[in-house]
């Protein structure tokens, strides 16, 4: 992270904010300015300035990745979650814990990072999962991969995704 300020000359003010030292797929300076309405009493009071800096600190400091798991037990078909993790090993240990409030023979059965992820369970204790750019792909994967591994009557049991 690299602090910089920001010259905002319509507005009058200078803000100093951290800024990601990459681009993180989108310039979040430009989106703040643009999705952040300003009337001139919102620039008088400073409400704009603070508006903005908001949209900056949220924005330009998100994680450019972020972790995901899911943990699924197939016997008892509980299953627990975890998405927009930091690190791989929260993720997994946020999913581990939720799975296990609802079944004793759940394990870590994806692991994913700035994706999508579902598993698609079968009532014969055969599952699959898919991983994938958004939900309704996952999901396509995951309910694929069941019925491949001989899964009966399969259904996707959980999904999430993990973008920052």
């Amino acid at each position: 992270m690299k602090r910089e300020r920001l010259l905002l000359p319509a507005l009058g003010i200078i803000i100093g904010v951290a800024l990601p030292t990459a681009p993180a797929g989108a310039d979040c300076v430009s989106d703040c300015q643009a999705s952040t309405y300003c009337d001139s009493d919102m620039n008088a009071s400073g409400e704009c300035g603070r508006r903005l800096n908001d949209c900056y600190l949220s924005q330009c400091n998100r994680p450019r990745v972020s972790y995901g798991a899911i943990a699924y037990g197939a016997r008892s078909q509980a299953f627990g979650f975890s998405f927009g993790l930091a690190n791989a090993g929260a993720a997994e240990r946020r999913a581990l814990s939720n799975c296990k409030k609802h079944g004793d023979d759940c394990e870590i059965v994806a692991r994913f990072e700035n994706t999508c992820a579902a598993v698609a369970g079968g009532n014969n204790a055969r599952y699959a999962t898919g991983e994938a750019d958004t939900r309704q792909q996952a999901e396509r994967a995951a309910m694929a991969g069941c019925s491949r591994a001989g899964g009966d009557d399969c259904e996707v049991q959980v999904w999430t995704c993990a973008q920052p």
